[in-house]
């Protein structure tokens, strides 16, 4: 109890010194483009995405939305089929994805196009959105720590996600 107590201030005090300081990141500026192809999805179709994490499908509580043409998937239910835990910061309404085991650490801001993590940002088309109580973000925000492949089949409405 001790120790769990203790690792989370230490996470949260490492939050806060990314979110303050900002400066221990490099400069370094990712543009991630590679938006799905949704074109002609309805409400049903969302209700139908399958999320597959390492060959096993990812129970979500809210369907993925579409926003400005993007995809938007929950972050939570994905993040943590990876193996990441996920923080809630109400304010400044932040998120924070840590994978101990990997050694990533991820940072993302609702409403901006900008995410941090593992000494380097992020820049992505659509800014992550609070969707009834869950944030969701474009599926190209998984890659920013990990080593995987994400492919999308839009016949099938299967978004596969997979480890390296």
């Amino acid at each position: 109890m001790f120790c769990k107590k203790i690792s989370q201030i230490s996470f949260i005090v490492f939050m806060i010194s990314v979110l303050v300081g900002g400066s221990i990141f490099a400069a370094q500026n990712n543009e991630l483009q590679f938006p799905l192809d949704v074109t002609g999805f309805s409400s049903q179709d969302l209700s139908e995405i399958q999320i597959i994490v390492n060959g096993q499908t990812v129970q979500t509580d809210v369907d993925p939305v579409i926003r400005d043409g993007q995809l938007l998937i929950p972050l939570r239910a994905v993040f943590s089929a990876l193996g990441a835990e996920v923080h809630w910061f109400e304010d400044p309404r932040t998120v924070a994805m840590m994978d101990k085991e990997k050694d990533i650490r991820i940072i993302i801001q609702l409403e901006k196009n900008v995410a941090f993590g593992n000494r380097k940002h992020w820049n992505f088309e659509q800014h992550p959105i609070l969707h009834g109580d869950r944030t969701l973000v474009m599926p190209e925000v998984i890659t920013l720590g990990y080593e995987v492949e994400v492919e999308w089949d839009k016949d099938t409405k299967q978004l596969k996600i997979n480890t390296n």
